[in-house]
């Protein structure tokens, strides 16, 4: 059984715990919209909070569904995952349930779920989406940043799938990044399940890092072709701007793990202190060597970084431009009215004549010659 869990939360969350499932993790959703739920088949265990019937992108609402139920949500969770050490809450950062209830119920839980660490699979839009999914998911990515004890965060990034595939449909670029993003992160806890001569990765080595409190990124590149430490270190450090996640913007990395796996003789090129030069040397490093004859690949976990300022901006920096207009569509919302220049001609609709009783001898001296 793996000791990681992912728990869906919204459409997006759901789809994500789909294919986590798939993949013999623990999984259970959480939705304010029952018929997105029942389109994850593989997903065993659902709570549809009652009263609601979907968010509309109102992050309002998804807050009022934790506010209101969060008695039995946290019930539900508790029974639906057994012996994990970790709990990855899955959701999109710009729609109303998930943005919504994922912030305040990663905040429950890790009061109500002893023992073990709480992260989040949270993902952040493409640059293409309008003003008020863009205001979602700043306000949200804001939440989650200002939680404390929160184990690591991946940020899982839209825009990256769509810069890689941009002739790519939007139903295309969410099925591949939610599935590179369960990929990533169970190759990881394979790795723990095999042994070596050389060193060990194992399981607390990796929850180590996943307990790291910031921003997650997890890279995998092969270095086949690489005839110095430098090429080595290149390689390593263009799949973390080349990964679903998020690109790494800045130095401070706290934790981190390097995998090798394949023939023994590249090893001599892989430099630490070469590799690490972009983001800095991490306070603790966790390796593992598995000699095989596959292609050399090295896989790296960085924790620990700063939430990303620059891709943040890239959100925010239509709304700054537009914040004038924005703001005059809310007033007009409440306050536009139609005023009529031709009032008067209401005077000039058709209405039926207004019968006037007489007397009989007033109409009878009416007609006489």
């Amino acid at each position: 059984m793996k000791s990681i869990g992912i728990l869906g939360v919204g459409q997006a969350g759901g789809n994500i715990a789909e294919i986590a499932g798939s993949m013999g993790f623990q999984t259970a959703l959480i939705n304010t919209n029952q018929r997105d739920g029942q389109v994850n088949t593989r997903v065993e265990r659902k709570f549809f909070v009652a009263g609601f019937n979907g968010a509309g992108q109102n992050r309002s609402i998804g807050l009022k569904a934790v506010n209101d139920n969060y008695r039995e949500i946290i019930d539900f969770v508790q029974r639906s995952f057994k012996n994990i050490r970790l709990l990855l809450v899955a959701f999109s950062t710009d729609g109303g349930t998930g943005s919504g209830m994922s912030p305040l119920l990663m905040d429950l839980l890790l009061d109500h779920l002893p023992g073990v660490n709480i992260g989040a699979i949270a993902i952040v839009p493409d640059r293409n989406v309008l003003a008020g999914n863009r205001i979602n998911a700043a306000e949200c990515i804001e939440e989650i940043s200002r939680i404390d004890s929160l184990s690591s965060v991946f940020l899982v990034d839209n825009d990256q799938m769509r810069k890689l595939n941009p002739q790519s449909s939007k139903h295309q670029i969410y099925l591949s990044t939610n599935q590179q993003v369960m990929e990533a992160i169970n190759h990881v806890l394979q790795v723990t399940k095999k042994s070596s001569f050389y060193g060990n990765f194992d399981e607390t080595d990796l929850m180590n890092i996943l307990r790291t409190r910031g921003v997650t990124v997890i890279s995998s590149t092969t270095i086949t072709d690489a005839k110095t430490t430098s090429d080595v270190a290149s390689k390593i450090q263009q799949s973390w701007a080349n990964t679903v996640f998020c690109p790494v913007e800045s130095t401070g990395v706290i934790r981190a793990g390097l995998i090798y796996e394949g023939p023994e003789k590249m090893t001599k090129l892989i430099n630490v202190p070469a590799v690490f030069e972009r983001v800095g040397e991490p306070l603790e490093l966790f390796e593992g060597t598995y000699i095989s004859e596959t292609d050399p690949t090295i896989t790296t976990i960085l924790a620990g970084m700063p939430f990303p300022s620059r891709r943040m901006l890239a959100i925010e920096e239509s709304l700054e431009k537009n914040k004038e207009r924005l703001q005059n569509l809310v007033k007009k919302e409440f306050t536009q009215a139609y005023a009529s220049r031709i009032t008067w001609a209401s005077s000039l609709k058709a209405r039926p004549q207004e019968r006037k009783p007489g007397s009989i001898s007033s109409k009878l001296s009416k007609y006489q010659k």
